[in-house]
Formats: C-alpha cells, sequence, structure tokens
C-alpha cells in the first residue's frame, strides 16, 4: 500500500510541475521559433559552441607565404582558436586535396592563396555549400558570389604590375629593355601581374622592349639564372621586372656579377626589400602586404561566429617605395 501512495504522490507532483511550465508559457515566455533553431544549429556547426579550426592555404612556402601563415596563426592565438598551416608546394592537385582535408576534418573556414582560380573553383564550392566559411581573392568573386559565406580580399594585381611598369619607365626615362621574371607559370597572380605590366607598357610607354618572360616559380636561383641568361642574349638589357621578391634577390645577385647598371623593380615590400631600395639597390617596390589577407580573415570568422555580418570584401592596400620614398616604417612585414 505504501509503494502505490508514493507512485500516486509521484504522478501528482509531476503533474503540478507540467502546469507550472504551461502557466510560465502562456505568461509571455516565448517558445523558441523555427528560425532560432536553424541559427542556433549553424551556429554549433560552425563551431561557435565548440573548438575554432582555421586554416591558411598557400601556395609555397618562401618567407611571403610563410608570413601570410604566420599572421593567420597569431590572429587564431587571441581567440584561442587552432590555426593549420597547409603548403601545396606550387602544386594545384595538392591544393584541391588540401581543400578537401578542410572539409573532411570540419574547419570553419580558411583563407587560401590559390595556385589557379579556375582549376581550385569546383572544390572551393563544395566547401561553401558544406557550410565552411571562405576566404580568398576578388579574382574567385564571378565564381563564387552566390555564397554568403565567402569573402574575397581586394589586391588588384594588375595594377600592382601597371605600377612595375610606371617604376621601370621612370628608371630608364622612358626608353630602353626590360626582362621579366615572372612567377609559377599559369597562377592568378602570375598572369595578372603580367597582363598588368605589358598592357601599361604598350599604351604609355612605346619606348620600352620587353626582350622576355621567364616563369621562375617564385625561386631566387631560379630567378639569378633567368637573369644571367637575359643579360647574356641582350647585352643593353636596362631592367628587370620581378613578380615577387625571393625572385629579385636573386636577379639583383645577378645584376651585381654582370658589373652592370641594370635597375630592378620588384613586387613585394618585406623590410630586407625596403633596406635594399633605401640603399640603391633595387630601384622600386610595390607592396603586397601578407599580414592583410589571412589575420583579417580570422577577424572576420570570429565576428561571423558571433552573428555579426561582415563585408563580402575586404581591401588590401598595397605601397609604393622609391629611395626617395622608402622608409623600413613603410615595409609590409
Amino acid at each position: 500500500m505504501r509503494i502505490r501512495i508514493k507512485k500516486l504522490a509521484a504522478l501528482g507532483f509531476a503533474a503540478l510541475l507540467a502546469l507550472q511550465l504551461a502557466a510560465c508559457a502562456d505568461s509571455g515566455t516565448p517558445a523558441k521559433s523555427e528560425d532560432s533553431t536553424t541559427e542556433s544549429k549553424k551556429s554549433t556547426e560552425n563551431g561557435a559552441e565548440g573548438d575554432v579550426k582555421f586554416a591558411t592555404i598557400m601556395v609555397t612556402n618562401n618567407d611571403w607565404a610563410m608570413t601570410l601563415a604566420k599572421a593567420g596563426e597569431d590572429a587564431c592565438a587571441q581567440y584561442g582558436y587552432e590555426h593549420i598551416t597547409m603548403n601545396p608546394e606550387n602544386d594545384i592537385q595538392k591544393q584541391i586535396d588540401l581543400v578537401q582535408s578542410c572539409i573532411s576534418q570540419g574547419v570553419n573556414g580558411f583563407y587560401i592563396q590559390t595556385v589557379d582560380s579556375k582549376a581550385i573553383a569546383p572544390i572551393l564550392t563544395q566547401a561553401a555549400e558544406k557550410g565552411l566559411y571562405v576566404f580568398t581573392m576578388t579574382d574567385m568573386k564571378d565564381a563564387l558570389e552566390s555564397y554568403d559565406n565567402v569573402f574575397f580580399a581586394d589586391y588588384d594585381h594588375k595594377a600592382a604590375g601597371a605600377k612595375s611598369a610606371d617604376a621601370v619607365a621612370e628608371a630608364l626615362d622612358g626608353k630602353g629593355k626590360v626582362g621579366i621574371i615572372a612567377g609559377l607559370a599559369g597562377a592568378d597572380n602570375t598572369t595578372q601581374r603580367s597582363e598588368g605590366f605589358r598592357t601599361q607598357i604598350k599604351e604609355k610607354y612605346n619606348g620600352i622592349e620587353v626582350v622576355n618572360e621567364i616563369n621562375c616559380d617564385w625561386d631566387r636561383a631560379v630567378a639569378m639564372n633567368a637573369a644571367e641568361d637575359m643579360i647574356t642574349g641582350n647585352p643593353d638589357i636596362g631592367a628587370f621586372y620581378c613578380m615577387g621578391e625571393e625572385m629579385a634577390w636573386g636577379v639583383l645577385e645577378a645584376v651585381q656579377n654582370s658589373g652592370k647598371d641594370i635597375k630592378v623593380v620588384t613586387i613585394d615590400a618585406s623590410s630586407q626589400t625596403v633596406q635594399m631600395v633605401m640603399d640603391g639597390e633595387m630601384y622600386a617596390c610595390i607592396g603586397c602586404p601578407p599580414k592583410a589577407f589571412s589575420a583579417p580573415a580570422v577577424d572576420m570568422l570570429h565576428d561571423l561566429l558571433d552573428g555579426r555580418n561582415v563585408d563580402q570584401i575586404y581591401g588590401v592596400e598595397p605601397t609604393y617605395m622609391t629611395q626617395e620614398t622608402a622608409s623600413l616604417d613603410q615595409a609590409d612585414y
């Protein structure tokens, strides 16, 4: 009999508790809507309620790219996020595989410095459809702008190439021969930096002749050899346009070994390169600040996971320095 009484008492207590909860609901406490449930699910899936992972996918492990990755790592450390550095070694298939790895590992977001925008677009689309936050360059906008979780760093490689042409023209007083030391064949930044330079030369500087363009894969030793060959084949060459500073260092070595007065203009403005410009070893440098790509993406990811809106395009401003204007305060890294 005691057991039956206890059971009845328990049932009575449960009924009373249910009535009290119903009264609370009727007194103004809103029920969770379908929209709020969806938002909560989205927040959890994107890591706002758990460990957050962010990856920086570079092209290769040169100084510029390592600074890019380190900036992303430092930004992640501020928020307690896990950071993963991924290096495909200039190989587009490896880069595609690394994006797939990000999807498989449940990475919340990543910044990618693309080897080939057209080839990488399909896997980036898959990443966006899986809910990852994708940060890349504006030349991917046409392919990915339909996704509101894809964001673009706006650095104009063509404009950097055009500004390099202006610097070469200034160095040569509008007349002479120039060799182009290019990056990785087929890479987006290589193609655009070449097009920007060549278009500017063609449209504005009829007295300047481009004698050759050699792809040197962002490698210092390869660039040095290419410059030596161009100097041998064109003894009156007056300038080199280098698409990256590590290649420019190799070119500068070739120029110094030749004993000729050949001007060197480069994209990238590390403190080492800026010092060379200040010392008159290089004629000019055009900045492409690596810290302005991955690190802001981490800040944006933090805002997004907190439910805040961010602009889909964020600007990356280049610097331009000659010996008259250069200072280490302006160095990109």
